[in-house]
């Protein structure tokens, strides 16, 4: 018996696949709350720092830090060390950060404390959908991962709707107090019901591992096919969302705001997982950035920059569900899909961390004219890259 086949016994004994993919997403959106817990309560936290004006915007920024440098490596030491292991070591370590946080420490310890959480954080989005792509049975796994998705949106969502009240109400403390709970709430029942992946423990790899790991995937057009898409993807998606409502009259920009990422996960949701029963995920991923291409050719006819911002976020919705169903859609064996997704970890941290400087010194340049030229040509070159490397996938077959 096979690593997966016995991995999908062991869940058939343990639990019902659907209700563990249910607490790995669940999972998955308490990790996007550790980005969330500090970006919707932005303004509570600077008022417990005052003084620190553009260094605040580090308290966000570096939790991406890890996930840039180490996406691969982390994927490469969920196979050596075992996925279930360091998934729940990494919610340990983020509900310890969270608890830590609540005490208002001065800026310098906070933001050490979230650099260490942009650990636990990585290794969460790396092996959380690496499981759940192996337990899936395979007339749901498109679905499963079209539901992975969306943990970003949902956590943002949660986190404005309800925790931001509940911060006004009670305090920023007892919102990292929550999350911290939470995340070890989480960690209990994952040790008590998801299986071990039955892959041989093979310890720390050598730095000779390492580097033959990051050869092997961004060599590959199936592993890094993921990836190579999603940094466009990424480094466009927080950049629009952010930018377009100074596009937009003043009273419009808090709807617009909420609606383009809800526009997402919505189709993601939906249609994608409609879809992705009949074609297969890189074509619906290219569907989505051509849709959105489609979008910004006609903001340059004149075109309202709001409803037409809410169909371009929904064509990325096609994007970002097509986008994790194409990992394992594209890589059979369970070492592969870790990488393709410590991968795409890299290239979204890589893209989140260019993408919206970038659209704002285009705005300032050429105004409307830069948010149009970057939209074309993000979601373009997005496109091209998979029709590219789906011709270098054929060409190796």
């Amino acid at each position: 018996m096979g690593a997966l086949d016995h991995l999908r016994g062991m869940t058939r004994d343990v639990a019902h696949p659907r209700f563990l993919i249910f607490l790995l997403w669940l999972t998955g959106v308490l990790a996007a709350g550790q980005f969330a817990k500090v970006s919707v309560t932005f303004d509570l936290v600077r008022d417990f720092y005052p003084g620190y004006g553009p260094s605040l915007g580090f308290v966000v920024s570096c939790l991406s830090f890890a996930g840039l440098m180490l996406g691969l490596l982390a994927g490469l030491l969920l196979v050596q060390l075992g996925f279930k292991r360091l998934l729940l070591w990494a919610l340990l370590l983020g509900g310890a950060m969270s608890l830590l946080q609540s005490t208002i420490l001065p800026f310098e310890v906070f933001l050490a404390t979230r650099l260490i959480e942009g650990l636990s954080h990585l290794v969460i989005v790396v092996a959380a959908p690496t499981i759940i792509a192996q337990i899936s049975p395979q007339d749901f796994r498109n679905t499963a991962m079209a539901l992975w998705s969306t943990v970003f949106a949902v956590s943002f969502a949660l986190f404005s709707f309800i925790g931001l009240p509940f911060t006004q109400a009670f305090g920023l403390p007892a919102l990292f107090i929550i999350h911290a709970c939470a995340l070890w709430g989480m960690a209990a029942v994952l040790w008590r019901v998801l299986p071990t992946l039955n892959l041989p423990q093979r310890g720390f790899p050598s730095g000779r591992q390492i580097m033959n790991s990051h050869l092997k995937a961004y060599r590959s057009a199936r592993i890094a096919a993921p990836a190579a898409g999603w940094i466009f993807y990424a480094g466009s998606f927080v950049a629009l969302v952010t930018v377009i409502p100074d596009f937009l009259e003043s009273e419009q920009r808090a709807f617009y705001a909420g609606i383009m990422p809800v526009s997402a996960l919505v189709i993601s949701l939906t249609l994608a997982v409609f879809l992705l029963r009949f074609w297969s995920p890189v074509r619906i991923l290219i569907i989505g950035f051509l849709s959105a291409v489609i979008c910004a050719a006609i903001w340059g006819t004149g075109a309202p920059v709001g409803p037409v911002a809410i169909l371009m976020l929904g064509g990325l919705g096609l994007v970002q569900a097509g986008s994790f169903a194409s990992i394992p859609f594209l890589n059979a064996e369970t070492e592969d899909q870790a990488l393709a997704q410590g991968a795409v970890a890299q290239a979204g941290n890589f893209g989140n961390m260019l993408g919206t400087p970038l659209l704002l010194l285009l705005v300032e340049l050429f105004g409307k004219s830069g948010l149009i030229g970057f939209a074309f040509c993000a979601f373009l070159a997005g496109a091209v890259v998979h029709l590219w490397l789906a011709q270098q996938r054929r060409r190796a077959y």
